[in-house]
């Protein structure tokens, strides 16, 4: 048996990485933050690029796909829903551009369309003629799960497209991408009046979409304040335009909902730029976003560079630092202010959130602390705001 520490630091992280996706895939409870994810799996690339005669056939990184379930018929999709490859940071941004320029030189002479990544689930609406046929989540990107009655019940995907009859004509058939999400103020006030009524609250919003789409009882899904973007045409029948900032734009004709805080950058400075400058302007959203996507505008372009794994080349993830952590309580302590009121609390393992380590969060009251059982050695999340 290989006791070299690498190996066992491998063997730590595969074990890690299996226990998370279960977590987050299939119990829809997740115990990190994605952005902890993310580096988990990229340690984990980094030692198996290291040793390649260590990869496994049951490694996470040799499969990483959502789990799919037995109480929703199954679809296959038209084509591969495919995930993106990440950045973490302006030089990976840079070292994707790097390695797409040395494979095709137009790269160079590419321009970029750069889109917030919504924090949600991704579907795929299917319309023929015009009417909405079926909706299937993304699964594993190759099968799906069929939940096009429970995406009915969202006021915000059109039935029938065009939503208008001046609008232009709609594809006899097309397939469109999207992600389903709860504006932040809507999943407050969801909590606010499932507490009231003595139920479970949602600790966030991405998992209670999640939740509410995959109800067997489409009633319940009615009755969550679930919206859609969609984003990507994977397939057409009739041609459609060949950037990507003109199928948005061909999209929200039809009558999609779509990111209207997209932008379109001539080379990869600006959109380098643009990806530092959502750090700060994330917080101004009404919804949740875990970074930006930068995509190449040119879509042939794009489709000429392929796929490397189960990544495409011409699009990249750029992965905001995590604002919500999971950590140790190390310690309960207690402030004493001017006017004699004591506050406790939390000591935590220092974390780095948003880019700032953190070492100690506030704990409200005595009772906040008795109502949430909260004790010295607990694992806790963090999340910094403001």
């Amino acid at each position: 048996m290989n006791e070299r520490p690498e190996f066992l630091k491998l063997e730590e992280l595969k074990e890690k990485i299996r226990f998370h996706m279960h977590r987050y895939y299939v119990l829809n409870d997740p115990l990190i933050s994605d952005q902890e994810f993310d580096q988990l799996l990229l340690e984990l690339r980094n030692i198996e690029k290291a040793h390649p005669e260590w990869i496994t056939l049951d490694s996470p990184t040799q499969r990483i796909e959502n789990a799919i379930s037995d109480k929703f018929s199954k679809v296959e999709h038209i084509v591969p829903v495919l995930s993106l490859a990440n950045a973490f940071d302006v030089n990976d941004l840079r070292a994707w551009y790097g390695r797409i320029l040395k494979l095709d030189d137009r790269v160079s002479d590419a321009g970029y369309s750069v889109e917030p990544k919504l924090d949600g689930l991704t579907v795929v609406l299917h319309y023929r003629n015009g009417i909405l046929v079926q909706g299937a989540t993304r699964g594993n990107g190759i099968v799906g799960e069929e939940i096009t009655i429970n995406l009915r019940t969202l006021k915000s995907i059109p039935l029938k497209i065009p939503v208008s009859v001046d609008m232009q004509a709609a594809p006899a058939d097309i397939y469109v991408r999207g992600e389903v999400f709860i504006e932040l103020d809507d999943f407050q006030k969801l909590n606010e009046s499932l507490e009231l009524a003595g139920e479970r609250t949602y600790q966030t919003p991405r998992n209670t979409a999640a939740g509410a789409l995959r109800q067997l009882d489409s009633k319940i899904t009615a009755t969550r304040p679930l919206r859609i973007l969609c984003y990507t045409i994977l397939q057409s029948s009739d041609p459609v335009p060949n950037t990507q900032v003109e199928r948005l734009e061909y999209m929200r004709g039809l009558g999609f909902p779509v990111p209207e805080d997209s932008e379109f950058v001539g080379n990869i400075d600006d959109a380098a730029a643009i990806c530092e400058a959502w750090v700060e302007k994330r917080d101004k959203l009404s919804f949740e976003i875990d970074g930006v996507v930068v995509k190449i505008n040119e879509l042939d372009l794009a489709d000429d560079l392929g796929i490397v794994g189960k990544d495409p080349r011409g699009a990249i993830a750029f992965k905001f630092p995590a604002q919500e952590v999971t950590t140790k309580l190390l310690d309960i302590g207690v402030k004493v202010g001017r006017t004699g009121v004591l506050t406790p609390f939390a000591v935590l393992e220092p974390s780095v959130i948003g880019g700032v380590t953190v070492s100690q969060a506030t704990l409200h009251n005595f009772d906040f602390i008795a109502e949430k059982d909260i004790r010295v050695g607990d694992r806790v999340r963090v999340k910094r705001a403001g």
